[in-house]
């Protein structure tokens, strides 16, 4: 083979890996669009805000007898709780023991009032005597929504303990109910 004849071979090799590559180009070129953009996804969410308010915050007995049993206002509808919150609540409620003076009073776990241990219940609407505990709480209303109609009336019984200790000095005693709001779960 002539020194011609191989630069001949040799310039159409070039070209013919030239005009692969350039094919090769064209086609990743035509693949990818000019001014493609990447797919996005928006996200939007919002906060669980769990939150309640009630209009009564405080029950002045003044003196007690044994033996009684105290309504908390005129009705069954003496507070009302109101869910403040952005989702639906549940609302529950939990009482302590009162104390002051040389002698408490134990709340009574059963609500049955007795030596020195006081009883208390909770009415809701048309549903009475939801036993208040110490050590737990009762659910009170369900599923209170966030939107209309998003109150509900309440009150509560006092029962006074069947015996006070002999030696009690009549000081003031106070004790606390306390409603806890939770995101209602369907």
């Amino acid at each position: 083979m002539e020194m011609n004849e191989y630069k001949e071979v040799s310039q159409m090799k070039r070209r013919a890996l030239l005009s692969l590559v350039l094919a090769m180009a064209l086609l990743v070129v035509t693949a990818v669009p000019a001014g493609a953009t990447n797919p996005t996804v928006s996200i939007t969410v919002k906060a669980a805000v769990v939150a309640i308010t009630n209009t009564e915050d405080t029950w002045a007995l003044g003196t007690v007898t044994v033996s009684d049993s105290i309504k908390w206002g005129d009705s069954d509808t003496y507070s009302t709780v109101t869910n403040t919150g952005t989702v639906n609540v549940n609302v529950a409620i939990q009482g302590a023991d009162i104390e002051g003076g040389d002698y408490d009073w134990a709340l009574a776990a059963d609500g049955d009032p007795g030596d020195q241990i006081y009883g208390l219940k909770a009415t809701i609407t048309d549903t009475y005597n939801i036993l208040v505990k110490p050590s737990a709480y009762a659910n009170l209303v369900t599923n209170l929504p966030h939107t209309s109609s998003n109150t509900v009336t309440w009150s509560m019984t006092f029962y006074t303990p069947t015996a006070f200790n002999a030696n009690d000095d009549g000081a003031q005693k106070s004790g606390t109910v306390t409603l806890v709001a939770s995101k209602y779960e369907a």
